[in-house]
């Protein structure tokens, strides 16, 4: 059963719905999503491989089709995936179903207003999910709330170069390709906001998010034009630009990665 505890959504939240929504199939398949770097990072850095049960209860912001949740099943007694899109939702749980997975609770709210107790939760996890957050500040301030004393924040996701043109480039192309995304953020920028709030960063990992760019603008439904728009950009983009990305035109496509950082913050 999924259980909606969002109430009224705002237009940001809408938007996710908007895209999301029909293509929730083709993310359920899509190669990246199932397993790429930073799921492999993810399971490292909570233990995956030794199939103890490390945590109580334990959210996954974002779910989409479920993929980290299920990773993180073998080590929390239970896992509450959570998505603003209910047939993300239908697909984890299906999934999830397939697996036969037997811990996992869903339910449909936003990351930036989570329905839980304070200092309730041992495990808060997000993954290529945080640069669609709305509020991502107001993400980690209810991820700071519901967390336990000692309790682990994880997050997997694009990050931004730290230098601005490259990254205004990179937003500006994302938001094209598709009008749910919000920001990638530097990971200096990142770091501040969990220094702020009390997290400590005890785990880190680096890994590329690799992407072709055909797959990628049809997962979105990107229209003929805009491609035609989109794939100009890349080819023509600055020197450094292209080499921030690793662009390359490969047999009519065109071969890309996003930087990505993986990390586990400790609340202090």
């Amino acid at each position: 059963m999924i259980h909606d505890k969002n109430g009224n959504l705002a237009s940001g939240q809408l938007a996710s719905q908007q895209v999301f929504g029909p293509q929730a199939a083709v993310y359920a398949t899509s190669k990246v999503h199932i397993r790429d770097d930073s799921l492999e990072s993810v399971e490292r850095m909570v233990g995956a491989a030794g199939g103890v049960n490390r945590y109580g209860w334990t959210v996954d912001l974002g779910t989409g089709a479920g993929f980290t949740a299920f990773a993180v099943a073998g080590v929390s007694n239970r896992v509450i995936a959570s998505d603003v899109t209910e047939p993300m939702l239908r697909q984890a749980q299906h999934l999830g179903q397939e697996r036969g997975i037997n811990n996992l609770g869903f339910i449909q709210n936003t990351a930036e207003a989570l329905p839980f107790a304070n200092e309730s939760i041992d495990l808060v996890t997000s993954r290529v999910s945080a640069h669609h957050f709305r509020n991502f500040e107001k993400a980690l301030d209810e991820a700071q709330r519901v967390l336990k004393n000692s309790g682990s924040l994880l997050m997997a996701d694009s990050v931004a170069p730290e230098d601005d043109d490259i990254t205004r480039w990179m937003n500006t192309i994302e938001l094209r390709r598709d009008f749910s995304h919000v920001k990638n953020r530097t990971i200096s920028r990142i770091t501040e906001m969990l220094t702020e709030r009390g997290f400590a960063v005890v785990e880190n990992s680096y890994p590329r998010i690799y992407l072709r760019f055909n797959e990628w603008t049809a997962r979105t439904k990107v229209s003929p034009e805009e491609i035609k728009d989109l794939r100009k950009d890349f080819l023509e983009a600055p020197d450094a630009t292209r080499e921030a990305f690793q662009v390359a035109p490969v047999h009519g496509d065109i071969a890309f990665s996003w930087p990505c950082w993986v990390f586990r913050a400790v609340k202090a």
